[in-house]
């Protein structure tokens, strides 16, 4: 028996990321048997003549059944596709490869988001926390504010005079003296009541002391002692020590119309 195995393949290839890949298109087998050259076979040979032909028939069977598969998809190539492709261009090539590479990263799935951490679940305490204990407030500490000054007497024999200048009123004091004698105290006591008419207003107090030109320590000393005298009349009439200012300036060089031993008391609000 002959056997003649006949088949035509079509080879499509396709450049897909650059691998060709070859894809039976159609096949067809075609078995002749020739009856006289059963005899010649030997009794040896015919088991395994056999065997070959039931191997031949069923590749034959196998062909024709993926020749029916691939041509129901597949179209047969042209005889001018089963010859070697002619050399590209590289344009061409350029384009092909870009092509080639631009498909499997579009047709590429996503990979998903790894998730995150998750955050850790929430402590909830067994029990809510004790009512805290608040400890009763310290003793009140009794305030010992500060006392006021002593309030210095009116002297009978006191030199000195009382004159209203804008907004407050001059003192005299006698040379090398800060004594108060009743007319002077009682002027500092008027002023009082129309400081107390303004409590936004401030009482400045300015004292000015006479002296030699070669000493200017101890008049500004005796100016002092006045300015913190009538400061004192001042706190024990009412008024609070941080709405009087006391203020000491210097002796003046020559002798002027003013008195050079007095104090002058203002109100803030009347100063320009």
């Amino acid at each position: 028996m002959k056997l003649h195995f006949c088949a035509a393949v079509s080879v499509a290839a396709v450049l897909t990321g650059g691998v060709a890949l070859v894809a039976p298109l159609s096949a067809r087998a075609q078995v002749t048997t020739n009856p006289d050259a059963l005899d010649s076979i030997t009794p040896e040979q015919k088991p395994r003549q056999e065997a070959s032909a039931s191997g031949h028939k069923a590749h034959a069977q196998r062909s024709a059944r993926v020749g029916s598969d691939s041509s129901a998809t597949v179209k047969p190539a042209a005889a001018s596709q089963l010859t070697a492709p002619e050399k590209p261009v590289d344009g061409a090539v350029a384009a092909t490869s870009g092509k080639s590479e631009a498909q499997p990263q579009a047709s590429a799935p996503a990979k998903p988001a790894a998730p995150g951490k998750p955050p850790p679940p929430p402590t909830i305490p067994p029990a809510p926390p004790p009512i805290p204990i608040l400890t009763p407030p310290p003793t009140p500490v009794d305030l010992h504010p500060f006392p006021n000054p002593a309030v210095p007497p009116a002297v009978k024999d006191a030199q000195g005079a009382a004159t209203p200048i804008d907004g407050g009123v001059r003192i005299t004091f006698a040379a090398k003296s800060s004594d108060l004698n009743a007319e002077t105290r009682d002027a500092v006591l008027a002023f009082v009541k129309a400081l107390q008419e303004k409590p936004d207003s401030r009482a400045l107090i300015d004292a000015i002391g006479s002296g030699a030109p070669n000493d200017p320590s101890r008049p500004r000393r005796m100016a002092l002692q006045r300015g913190l005298a009538v400061r004192a009349v001042l706190m024990n009439a009412g008024v609070p020590s941080t709405r009087i200012y006391v203020r000491v300036l210097p002796a003046p060089a020559s002798p002027g119309p003013e008195p050079a031993d007095r104090v002058d008391i203002r109100r803030s609000d009347a100063v320009p």
